[in-house]
């Protein structure tokens, strides 16, 4: 019997720092978002799009645009990671008051222009995004990639936000939803 015993309780002495790792000491990681959450993400996202869109702006293709797209590459990832932590943020948090169904339709109201003028310069800059690599090959088959994937995401956000609105405002998300993705549309039709 002891010889049976010994090797349980040597595995159960082992394992028992996973078992209590495995389950949450704290709920933090489940704990339900609020509209603030969503809000902060919001923030953070158009704060990566006003950089991204400086970037764009500044960039002047070719060789010595070099460097620049390399920057213009690693915002654009910085973006959809912020656009997945919005998508997490919305889809954890508890459905949104009338007030602050209300605060989250103005931060998309407020974000739609940057979308724009940000997939604009993007638009404008096609030429320069051409002749991008090294002055000698096209980049703007990456641009591409990236629309589909920042359109992608985006919409994701859209539908984790309109969720959590109250009925009033989900109603009218569409208006501004639509927006967003007519002008990515428009966007990733300029690169094809």
């Amino acid at each position: 019997m002891l010889k049976l015993t010994l090797p349980i309780l040597l595995l159960t002495l082992l394992l028992s720092p996973l078992w209590a790792s495995a389950t949450p000491a704290d709920s933090a990681g489940l704990t339900k978002r609020d509209a603030s959450s969503v809000l902060a993400a919001v923030t953070t996202i158009t704060t990566q799009l006003t950089t991204l869109n400086k970037t764009v702006s500044a960039y002047p293709g070719g060789i010595e645009g070099s460097l620049s797209a390399l920057q213009i590459q690693a915002e654009t990832i910085q973006l959809e990671v912020d656009l997945k932590a919005a998508i997490v943020a919305a889809k954890r948090s508890a459905n949104f008051s009338d007030t602050e169904s209300l605060s989250v339709a103005q931060a998309f109201v407020a974000l739609e222009p940057t979308i724009a003028s940000t997939l604009a310069n993007l638009v404008a800059k096609k030429p320069e995004f051409d002749d991008g690599l090294l002055g000698v090959a096209s980049l703007s088959f990456l641009v591409e990639w990236d629309l589909e994937q920042l359109s992608f995401l985006s919409s994701q956000l859209g539908k984790a936000v309109q969720e959590k609105l109250s009925a009033t405002y989900a109603t009218l998300a569409p208006l501004v939803l639509d927006q967003i993705a007519a002008a990515f549309a428009s966007a990733i039709q300029a690169y094809q």
